[in-house]
């Protein structure tokens, strides 16, 4: 489930059907913990902080791994500026269904998903004690993915510290403009989240130990999100830095696929340049996996001596294109070629993707080749003809350009199976 509003949230009387419906619901990714990594396709974030130190041994009463016990049971770690957690407290912690409230422009633009605690560590050793939980995204959640809260201490020290690890890709969205924004600000509203996580957990069993473990108001349905002060305003910083926002992290490691559909459009672009250029960039990253291919684009592309025929032929265009009795790129069959070659190569570049987003960037594969001819071959006769630069200078120019653009696509490219 998935539902949008501008200005105003959800009341309690439209909460409760909805969570109540969101039980129903399962998970909308089907990939097991050691299958969500890096080369999957699956971003990760990792970071660590401490939250102080009580007495040696196992936790104690009322100590701070129990106030911080407290504080995730009712996911009164998460700012409610950023995320909302609506539930029941009164259902067991594995397996609770609960509805997230995704807030973002100060608050105006709200989204609501849902997810379940899906697996709970309680463990007490004999050199530390462990206990969290991992949330999974149901249904038509804008994200996938998993995500472990765990609190460690350690029977030494008595140090405290909190632990996030998380997975995640991006979900089905409500419409277009949406998938948009979390593409231009999602990752630093995460960003910003994940810090805030870390300094209001810290805040809440350090300073305000009467509110971990209840509530912050109660009714049809529960709600996370006492109201704590000190923790500044939600910030976007460029930067990932350890100690900023009193959270005392000591550890902090993000690593996204970045550039998701800029690759497809960066080989749209070279194949307007260079129309063999992309799929044999893509053919020679294909034929590196020995990972099995099923969509037919694929399977062909990366045979073995698909990448050796295509970089002669690459070889012959760098020659060709420098011939004076070479037709103009701009004239219909040489365009066309190049927006094909363009397409293939920017689908077959997100092969690990649904059959939709091979679609989606195909097309953008497609468009970027031909505003990509259109404009090299402005700019070339522009330089050769206006600024009187020598043509063999101005196609070697090119030629360096669309070997520059290679070398940045060439680790971004996937090299995964697709998918059923």
């Amino acid at each position: 489930m998935i539902e949008w509003r501008w200005l105003s949230g959800w009341t309690d009387e439209e909460l409760a059907p909805r969570l109540a419906a969101a039980r129903s619901l399962s998970r909308n990714f089907e990939a097991a913990s050691g299958e969500m990594t890096l080369e999957g396709g699956w971003n990760q974030v990792h970071s660590v902080s401490s939250l102080g130190r009580e007495p040696p041994g196992p936790p104690v009463a009322d100590g701070l791994f129990a106030r911080a016990k407290g504080g995730l049971e009712t996911f009164d770690f998460s700012d409610p500026r950023i995320v909302r957690w609506h539930f029941n407290a009164d259902s067991p912690l594995h397996g609770r269904t609960v509805l997230l409230e995704l807030k973002s422009l100060a608050q105006r633009l709200r989204f609501l998903c849902a997810v379940r605690v899906g697996d709970t560590r309680e463990e007490h050793g004999e050199t530390c004690s462990v206990y969290g939980f991992s949330f999974e995204t149901l249904g038509r959640h804008i994200e996938e993915g998993r995500e472990w809260f765990l609190l460690r201490k350690s029977h030494e020290t008595g140090e405290v510290r909190f632990h996030i690890e998380a997975a995640w890709r991006p979900g089905k969205f409500p419409n277009l403009w949406s998938r948009v924004g979390f593409t231009l600000v999602g990752r630093r509203y995460q960003r910003a989240w994940h810090r805030l996580t870390h300094a209001r957990l810290r805040a809440l069993t350090l300073h305000h130990p009467e509110l971990a473990g209840r509530p912050a108001e109660q009714g049809k349905v529960d709600h996370s999100g006492h109201e704590l002060e000190g923790l500044g305003p939600v910030r976007f910083f460029a930067q990932r830095a350890p100690g900023r926002l009193k959270s005392q992290l000591e550890e902090e490691v993000e690593a996204v696929q970045r550039g998701h559909w800029l690759t497809p459009i960066g080989l749209g672009v070279m194949a307007g340049m260079r129309s063999m250029s992309a799929p044999a960039l893509v053919s020679h990253r294909l034929a590196e996996s020995p990972e099995p291919r099923t969509d037919p684009l694929s399977v062909a592309l990366s045979k073995p001596w698909v990448p050796r025929v295509l970089e002669v032929l690459t070889l012959g265009e760098l020659v060709g294109d420098k011939l004076p009795t070479t037709p103009a790129r701009v004239k219909l069959v040489p365009m066309t070629g190049r927006i094909f070659m363009g397409a293939v190569a920017a689908a077959t570049s997100v092969s690990g993707q649904t059959r939709k987003r091979r679609v989606l960037a195909a097309a953008l594969g497609g468009l970027a080749a031909a505003a990509s001819t259109w404009t090299f071959y402005s700019l070339r006769k522009m330089a050769t003809t206006r600024f009187r630069v020598p043509s063999m200078a101005a196609a070697f120019a090119e030629d360096a350009l669309v070997a520059a653009i290679a070398s940045r696509l060439m680790p971004l490219v996937s090299n995964r199976p697709a998918e059923a």
